[in-house]
């Protein structure tokens, strides 16, 4: 990790009043914020705080939505969360209660962080989980998976902060990018879907965007040809971004949008999947015959042919906002140029278009919510219909 800082602190302490280091700093002692994730097909993300506490918690793929919407996971100890996330995929039919087949029951646990703080947790983590799985007889296996880098880290803040320039996300310390992740997961905490985080993310990074050139444009009182200027670019950069919001409701997050009719039709085809294979688990051997071996590999094939259609409607709809995003960075950099011209730089007004920012953000939030209000109801309406047809059958056992 990036511990430069903290050791020349540490020293400078050692040094000056003979205090240990590690007790002055924590050293081995020391106590720092860490990311988990666990995954048994649905994927979920929870940051934990200085005490191994969930802070934030955010599905990293479509089935993790399923899970987090179901039960609420901060406040929760890392071992309490990793306990509901098996709990409440065994209701949902994610984790097999039966006669288990290579491949099944295989949750894997990576952490970011010390690997000293990581090792101990991880194994408190797994005793805890492994004493539910007895209790419900439940086999499975736990795994520790590779170490969450911080070029990792650096990736997932870039995604959910892409208004961040790279080179600021890659001078920040471990802490500092825990930090900055948690608090963007606090942001769509309530977003039950994939795409709709990503709206929210990107849609942020051009309204922070924005806040700047405004920024810019008033404190420098840009007048005559050059305000004229200035609007025609900004005109054309804002017409560009509402077109990506245009295409991005269209093709991914509007219900009758292409993405969610095929996300409509996974969900349905996974949860008959997981009933029936439920059901087939419970069976002796010499009860499971040949057409139902085939209905369940039928179950499965669907699987198969729905989530792919839903990976090609993603695709095709993000390669539609990629080429869009290029002519938005062209608009931007009109727009630049136009303040240039006036003899102006951006740069100048770090403190005024931070003040700026500040205050879109809170408009932001509020407008989103506004915005996608129907598509934030139907993500979570969505998943709990699915949770509801999946405990049903779990009942009825």
């Amino acid at each position: 990790m990036k511990m430069k800082k903290l050791a020349i602190l540490c020293a400078a302490i050692t040094a000056a009043t003979g205090v240990s280091a590690f007790a002055a700093c924590g050293g081995a002692e020391a106590k720092e914020q860490k990311v988990m994730n666990l995954s048994l097909n649905p994927e979920v993300e929870f940051v934990l705080d200085e005490n191994d506490k969930v802070v934030s918690v955010n599905a990293l793929n479509e089935e993790g939505n399923l899970i987090v919407s179901a039960e609420v996971f901060t406040g929760k100890t890392a071992e309490e969360a990793a306990k509901l996330f098996v709990e409440v995929s065994k209701e949902t039919g994610f984790l097999v209660s039966g006669k288990v087949k290579t491949g099944e029951n295989e949750l894997e646990i990576s952490l970011s962080g010390d690997t000293k703080a990581a090792e101990e947790l991880y194994n408190d983590v797994k005793a805890e989980v492994e004493e539910y799985l007895t209790a419900e007889n439940i086999s499975a296996t736990i795994e520790q998976a590779a170490a969450i880098s911080e070029e990792q880290l650096e990736k997932l803040v870039a995604e959910c902060a892409p208004y961040l320039e790279e080179a600021k996300i890659q001078a920040m310390e471990y802490k500092e990018l825990v930090a900055t992740l948690a608090e963007s997961r606090k942001e769509t905490a309530e977003f039950y879907s994939q795409e709709l985080k990503n709206a929210y993310y990107e849609a942020k990074a051009f309204a922070m965007e924005q806040a700047e050139l405004q920024a810019v444009k008033a404190q420098e009182g840009i007048t005559g040809a050059s305000a004229i200027a200035f609007d025609f670019a900004y005109n054309a950069y804002t017409g560009v971004v509402e077109m990506i919001e245009s295409t991005r409701m269209t093709m991914l997050v509007n219900e009758n949008s292409p993405y969610q009719i095929a996300l409509k039709a996974f969900r349905e085809a996974k949860a008959d999947y997981l009933n029936y294979r439920n059901y087939v688990a419970s069976l002796e051997e010499t009860e499971i015959t040949t057409a139902i071996s085939d209905q369940l590999a039928s179950y499965q094939t669907i699987v198969d042919g729905t989530e792919k259609i839903l990976l090609e409607k993603g695709k095709e709809a993000n390669q539609a906002l990629d080429t869009a995003k290029v002519q938005v960075k062209t608009a931007y950099d009109s727009v630049v140029a136009a303040i240039e011209e006036y003899s102006a730089k951006v740069s100048q007004y770090a403190s005024e278009i931070a003040t700026k920012q500040q205050e879109a953000q809170t408009a932001f939030f509020t407008s989103f919510e506004t915005d996608y209000a129907a598509a934030i109801t139907a993500a979570k309406n969505n998943w709990n219909s699915m949770k509801s047809q999946l405990e049903q059958v779990e009942d009825a056992e």
